[in-house]
């Protein structure tokens, strides 16, 4: 069976035009693409958009090959089917299918539609406005607020206010008030998530900060406002920092403005010895380490004194003479074994936390090398380490209970054979002997051959010593307690990348790496090319030791 398509354009002036064309197949393809059988010049036909199929039974099949899909009797469908005759719209075209039998021939006449008949015809069709249904915009306005009011507002304040409504609505799974949540707890706050006036006392009011400080009362301020009288410290509030409802793990907010908002013009504000920045990056002061003092003021952090790593003073008096370069030769160090190659974590390792370096330790670390034998011809027997006030008292007791077994020389430096017993006399001499080599080997342990390898010795004939050794000063874990580092997360990092102790020839250097080495690798919050650090990564907000949040922060009225 043969197919005719004609093709019918009206023109200005009333002149119409007509084109035809026959095919001898049984489907036909219709689109916008310049490849389909029924070219049609519409942005509203998708380039394959149906296919007309011929049936043996004489029936015409039209299938939409697009979700466009087309119109058939008034109706949008997707496929239809044509016996004798039918019309089809295909956007802007209407499509006339005959089928004339005696001459085995499917007559397709195509006519483009003027705009105002096809929006007339579609209007028809299917409704595309409310004016062509029984609603009206007003209407479904009033329907609309009417439903949010009672869905929203009426329902979760009939549960807000009536406790056994709302155990009814929660059997029943009715929205209550869940439906006011802006985002979802944060995992802290879980254990009462569904308890919203643990926080929000009073409805339609904004979180009051004495809400926070009915559970965390043991939080501390961030600063004294006594010491920095700034309004931003009177009137700020927990939730300016702390977001809820913003995740289960956000709860605390990290963006860096929070804090450079006051601190890259402090200096201007109140008088302090801060330094203003406004980014890790840019403007970052120089790290100030804080170092330790001797005695018993060590355990006092407000004590210790706070040194710029630029500071051309800056030292850290420890007690000892020890050169880190000389431990760290790449070609070993002379211990008891050979040559030894030590690596930094041969002295230095990470306590539990993985944060901070246990204490060196002389027995655990340095004795190992360092030896405190006193007598060669008893390499066993070495002295206890820190305890010179009883050193004379054991040499002595060790001299003497060897002399007085014989072994000890006598006035023609003849050595006596162990065993043999003493004579009154030889007796008072080997004692006088055993005083005397004591002393000699206190001498040279403590000023020639041990101490003075680690310790500054000095003499000192007016105390009961004899010598003054500096005390040692090596417990300090923390150099930057206004800062939280970890070493945990810079393991993979070699330590002399960061500690230059390769190069340190003396134990008073603060082997702390200054700000720029840092900066190679972290910049601040907008940065591109480094690893993005802001302020709350370094630092901790509410500081140690300051006042309690609910002893002095605008008198809970926040």
């Amino acid at each position: 069976m043969q197919t005719r398509i004609r093709h019918i354009a009206r023109r200005r002036k009333g002149i119409v035009t007509e084109s035809e064309k026959l095919f001898d197949k049984q489907t036909i393809s219709i689109g916008r693409a310049t490849d389909q059988d029924i070219f049609l010049t519409d942005p509203g036909v998708s380039y394959n958009h149906a296919r007309l199929s011929i049936l043996p039974d004489g029936g015409i099949s039209v299938t939409s090959i697009s979700r466009i899909g087309f119109y058939n009797a008034g109706q949008f469908v997707q496929n239809c089917m044509i016996r004798r005759s039918g019309e089809i719209l295909f956007g802007t075209h209407n499509i006339k299918i005959n089928l004339d039998e005696k001459n085995a021939l499917v007559d397709i006449t195509i006519e483009k539609m003027a705009e105002d008949i096809v929006q007339a015809q579609s209007e028809k069709m299917l409704p595309t406005r409310l004016e062509q249904t029984w609603l009206s915009r007003r209407r479904m306005s009033w329907i609309g607020f009417l439903l949010v009011l009672a869905l929203a507002l009426g329902l979760p304040m009939l549960g807000y206010f009536d406790q056994q409504a709302n155990e009814v609505m929660k059997a029943y799974k009715v929205p209550g008030d869940e439906v006011w949540l802006s985002g979802t707890i944060s995992s802290p706050h879980q254990h009462f998530a569904s308890d919203c006036k643990q926080c929000h006392q009073k409805p339609f009011e904004k979180v009051q900060g004495k809400a926070c400080i009915a559970c965390h009362g043991d939080t501390r301020l961030h600063a004294d406002p006594d010491n920095f009288a700034l309004p931003e410290l009177q009137t700020s509030r927990c939730t300016i920092c702390h977001k809820e409802h913003s995740g289960s793990e956000n709860l605390i907010q990290t963006r860096q403005n929070l804090c450079t908002a006051c601190h890259e013009s402090l200096s201007g504000m109140v008088e302090t010895d801060l330094k203003d920045i406004a980014d890790f990056s840019k403007n970052h002061p120089q790290f100030r380490a804080s170092l330790m003092p001797h005695g018993s003021m060590r355990d006092d952090e407000s004590a210790w004194k706070r040194i710029s790593l630029d500071d051309p003073a800056l030292r850290h008096e420890t007690g000892l003479v020890f050169p880190h370069d000389l431990h760290l030769d790449k070609e070993g160090v002379k211990g008891p074994r050979g040559l030894e190659k030590l690596q930094c974590s041969s002295c230095h390792q990470s306590d539990a936390s993985e944060n901070y370096m246990q204490p060196i330790n002389m027995e655990k670390h340095c004795q190992s090398c360092h030896r405190l034998e006193f007598d060669p011809d008893d390499l066993e027997r070495e002295l206890p380490h820190s305890d010179l006030k009883n050193l004379r008292k054991m040499l002595n007791e060790y001299y003497s209970l060897s002399a007085l077994r014989g072994n000890y020389s006598d006035a023609n430096e003849q050595r006596r054979r162990p065993g043999k017993p003493l004579t009154r006399r030889e007796q008072e001499v080997a004692l006088q002997w055993a005083l005397q080599k004591a002393e000699q080997v206190a001498v040279e342990v403590v000023e020639f051959r041990s101490c003075n390898l680690c310790h500054t010795v000095e003499r000192d004939p007016g105390s009961d010593l004899g010598w003054r050794i500096p005390e040692v000063n090596t417990s300090q874990k923390r150099w930057l307690p206004k800062a939280a580092f970890t070493h945990e997360k810079h393991k993979n990092t070699a330590c002399v990348d960061c500690h230059a102790a390769d190069q340190s020839s003396q134990s008073e250097q603060v082997l702390l790496p200054k700000v720029a080495v840092c900066q190679q690798c972290h910049g601040g919050q907008q940065t591109k090319n480094r690893l993005q650090s802001g302020c709350i990564d370094c630092h901790k907000f509410h500081q140690p030791g300051q006042l309690l949040m609910q002893s002095k922060f605008h008198e809970l009225n926040n």
